[in-house]
């Protein structure tokens, strides 16, 4: 008898003066998009405290679906909406593939010269 048990899924927050990084960590999906929404939500709230700069690192991820796209394209106007630049880091091929059969590569992602301008990290071309 096999039981069927949530994959694993994890956030970590570090929240510094000027950044903050949430390392997402599983399968970003139905089961667990809110839990990274919940996390950049308390990170923008109150808007005195929101960090000029919030990286996604996605180090990892190893699946994504619609309700995960959905929640990165909901942070993306949450993070606009306050004023802090938006980066997703350390994308796996994976994520890099959803962002471009769905067309919001260009949206999601910070232009390179803005990855040279705060030390960027991830693969080149990651914006």
């Amino acid at each position: 008898m096999t039981i069927s048990q949530q994959p694993s899924f994890e956030l970590t927050v570090e929240h510094g003066p000027d950044a903050a990084v949430v390392r997402v960590d599983g399968e970003l999906d139905y089961d667990t998009h809110a839990e990274l929404v919940d996390a950049v939500t308390s990170l923008l709230t109150p808007s005195e405290t929101a960090p000029a700069l919030l990286r996604l690192d996605f180090t990892g991820l190893r699946h994504i679906d619609s309700s995960g796209l959905a929640a990165l394209l909901l942070i993306r106007r949450r993070t606009d909406g306050k004023g802090v630049r938006l980066r997703l880091e350390n994308r796996p091929a994976l994520l890099d593939r959803v962002l471009e059969m769905t067309g919001t590569l260009d949206h999601l992602v910070a232009p390179a010269q803005d990855a040279q301008d705060i030390g960027g990290q991830g693969r080149p071309g990651t914006g």
